[in-house]
């Protein structure tokens, strides 16, 4: 079981391309409506997961 901290740093792996993703924490995050798996392989965060990532409250704004 993930606690909130590594569902949070898994999720960042997913969006910052200088992390390198983990793909059994991207299935476990799928299980948790956290992440969605993508087409071409890997995975993508949800709405929920968005949410997680951001502050408690308020969307996650990426820097663009």
């Amino acid at each position: 079981m993930m606690t909130d901290a590594e569902r949070i740093d898994a999720l960042l792996d997913m969006v910052d391309p200088e992390r390198m993703p983990n793909v059994s924490r991207g299935a476990e995050l799928a299980v948790l409506g956290l992440a969605l798996a993508k087409a071409k392989g890997g995975y993508q965060p949800t709405n929920a997961g968005w949410v997680l990532i951001g502050n408690r409250g308020r969307a996650f704004q990426p820097k663009a």
